[in-house]
């Protein structure tokens, strides 16, 4: 019986870490600026090559893309979930919950939108910082909420608060950007 088998991959070797003295790179701004939600029909084909524009055209004309253009919010990075360890290990890391919270600045014409997000279990969430998309791994349980504050220069708008469960945290690719823009 192969041990990586029942124990998991047992090399211990770990990919080099870059530092500034080694290579050239570029610092990626914060905030989750621009969204989609990606079925998962069209997961698949747009993971071929998530920095290329056509394979996102093709989907959104599938209808198994929706662009969110521009959103306001934020993304945790992940609580660990660790499980009981065997041996003389105590625990061992099983994956890690995620959440991301958008917000989105057209309330009434998106109604329909947020309403059709409830109870549904098929779509990914892709979503972008400065110049890099991720793409969730697994389909995201989404929870649209429109709360009213009591203050009165406070803008009405739509939040979503998106969660899932996956091993690794989705990887950031180099974002095709004319498709995350408002259709005319």
């Amino acid at each position: 019986m192969d041990y990586s088998d029942a124990y998991g991959d047992c090399d211990d070797t770990i990919d080099a870490h870059v530092c500034a003295n080694c290579d050239d790179f570029e610092i990626e701004h914060g905030r989750i600026r621009r969204g989609a939600w990606v079925h998962e029909d069209a997961y698949d084909p747009i993971m071929e090559d998530p920095t290329d524009a056509t394979k996102w055209q093709d989907q959104i004309d599938l209808a198994l893309v929706v662009i969110l253009p521009e959103l306001r919010g934020t993304y945790d990075g992940g609580t660990p979930k660790l499980g009981t360890g065997f041996g003389d290990r105590k625990e061992k890391y099983l994956g890690s919950d995620f959440k991301a919270n958008i917000i989105d600045p057209i309330y009434k014409d998106n109604w329909p939108h947020y309403r059709s997000l409830v109870g549904k279990t098929n779509w990914h969430f892709a979503y972008l910082t400065e110049t890099q998309v991720r793409i969730t791994g697994v389909p995201v349980t989404i929870a649209p909420k429109d709360p009213i504050a009591e203050n009165l220069d406070d803008e009405v708008t739509w939040q979503s608060d998106i969660s899932w469960f996956e091993y690794f945290p989705p990887q950031p690719f180099d974002a095709p950007m004319e498709i995350f823009t408002c259709a005319d």
